[in-house]
């Protein structure tokens, strides 16, 4: 759980990828995000994180698409099973820990980039700031998951283990406890 982004589309042209990845790399190392430029068989691009986020993508298969690693060692995990082929090539960046200046920074150049070297890019803000430009909605965005991380974490701050408990009964423990506490708030 926490604020994130999720992001999909092609580069324009293979021959865009240089270009981009030192760009990208210049202006991480501007802004002190270390990148790391990836050059594997299957995946080329460059990586970077502002503090306290996830590392966002932007990293190409073969075929020119966005595909993050991430996404590879999910689908080997769960190889053999129905795995979404549209989320395998969406990316996600979870920012709730960077904070609103970060997120604001990362949509800024996601905003360069995609106009700059990419297609058919699309972009899925939980902060509402891509599709706004508005900072006060993704504060006030930042704020509610905030207080939704803090009231789940009171809840659950004297939830103990039972010895042999399983999965599923763990799962429906908290998710009374959770309803319980929900309901006690809205009264």
């Amino acid at each position: 759980m926490g604020l994130s982004i999720h992001y999909s589309g092609f580069l324009r042209d293979k021959k865009l990828l240089g270009p981009l990845i030192e760009e990208v790399r210049e202006i991480s190392e501007t802004l002190d995000w270390t990148p790391h430029i990836i050059d594997d068989k299957g995946l080329k691009g460059i990586a970077f994180a502002p503090e306290g986020s996830e590392p966002i993508f932007l990293t190409f298969d073969h075929n020119n698409q966005l595909l993050s690693p991430m996404n590879i060692l999910v689908k080997e995990i769960y190889d053999g099973v129905r795995f979404d082929k549209e989320l395998m090539f969406t990316t996600s960046v979870k920012t709730q820990f960077a904070g609103p200046d970060a997120h604001v920074a990362i949509i800024k150049l996601l905003k360069h980039i995609s106009a700059k070297y990419l297609e058919s890019f699309i972009l899925s803000d939980e902060g509402n700031y891509w599709e706004t430009g508005d900072e006060k909605i993704l504060y006030a965005q930042f704020k509610k998951y905030e207080e939704a991380l803090n009231f789940v974490q009171k809840s659950l701050q004297d939830f103990t283990a039972v010895p042999g408990e399983t999965a599923s009964s763990l799962a429906e423990r908290i998710e009374k406890i959770l309803k319980g506490k929900f309901g006690k708030e809205e009264k």
